[in-house]
């Protein structure tokens, strides 16, 4: 909670600076592409330390595979709930409803050029991380003696570049100012697609518990981690559950970086509000940039909202599945 109050700390006082400079807009065209520095370097600090990181490369081999079946499972559905909740709202994939709905299906100006710069960028940050979970894995985990060091130095260094993230995400919306209209227009719908993502997320941890070895409540457990990978599978193990925690860990390690590479792809291709479904409870710090820039600035209203409800159920889900 420490960590998320200087996060947003960040972002509010940027907001505040920014909002004075909106006479000067023109002058921050620089702003929105100044922020791919700072992403970039992020994902590539992750690669390395899941690449350097003991519990993930030893979690790779059929543990691996369960962890990304259950992730399949709970992305995907937590993707559909944000569809058909869009569907009984009648909103377009961009999040338009009513009369703000683009006619006939048609793409919103620039949109093709957003595409384009979404896959762009998806395979940018894929590479990325890749390279760094190549680099981490030969350099660093490979060197005993220097893994833990290298793990324990690159948490301050994360945390600054969220903070860099955060604070380049409440100056861009500083000067475009809507951010509060955005929150009165969205109304209900800012509570109803959190809600459809959660719901979605346990019907995936629900399938997942049919089809495996796991029981439905340890499925349930494991898809209620929301990506709070430092956290459930905690609680999972401490209840006597080792394979279920060694699941949890990994599955959240994967919604997070799927959210990390995919937001482009998804927000692009499948829709605005599905890519906030994605990460989980990184759709309100770490993912929240990405999502700012591949989706309208709107949109990053849905990914609080859903990174803060996630925050507060998993501490009353997991527990209450794993019997904790």
């Amino acid at each position: 909670m420490k960590q998320l109050a200087m996060y947003w700390s960040a972002m509010v006082i940027m907001y505040v600076i920014a909002s004075r400079l909106r006479n000067r807009k023109e002058n921050f065209k620089w702003v929105n592409e100044a922020i791919n520095v700072p992403i970039y370097v992020l994902v590539l600090l992750m690669g390395l330390r899941m690449g350097a990181n003991k519990e993930i490369v030893d979690s790779l081999g059929t543990i691996g595979v369960q962890s990304v079946i259950v992730s399949v499972l709970v992305i995907g559905c937590s993707i559909l709930g944000v569809i058909l909740m869009r569907a009984v709202l009648k909103m377009d994939r961009y999040g338009n409803v009513g009369a703000d709905r683009v006619p006939n299906g048609q793409k919103p100006e620039k949109a093709a050029e957003a595409n384009v710069a979404g896959i762009r960028s998806t395979i940018i940050i894929g590479g990325l991380v890749a390279i760094g979970m190549a680099v981490g894995y030969f350099l660093i985990y490979k060197k005993y003696s220097v893994q833990d060091a290298f793990l324990e130095k690159s948490d301050p260094a994360i945390t600054v570049l969220l903070i860099i993230l955060l604070a380049f995400v409440g100056f861009s919306l500083g000067l475009d100012g809507s951010v509060f209209g955005n929150i009165k227009k969205a109304g209900a719908r800012v509570f109803l697609f959190p809600l459809a993502i959660v719901a979605g997320t346990i019907v995936g941890g629900v399938i997942y518990g049919l089809i495996s070895s796991l029981s439905i409540r340890e499925g349930v457990a494991v898809a209620a981690g929301f990506g709070w990978y430092t956290y459930a599978p905690n609680i999972i193990a401490q209840a006597g559950y080792p394979v279920a925690s060694a699941i949890s860990f990994l599955h959240n390690v994967i919604r997070e970086v799927v959210g990390i590479i995919g937001i482009p792809f998804f927000a692009t291709k499948i829709g605005y509000i599905e890519a906030t479904a994605v990460p989980g409870i990184a759709a309100m710090d770490v993912c929240m940039p990405i999502i700012e820039k591949y989706a309208r600035k709107d949109t990053v209203v849905y990914g609080f909202a859903t990174g803060l409800l996630m925050c507060i159920l998993v501490p009353l889900i997991v527990p209450l599945m794993i019997g904790a």
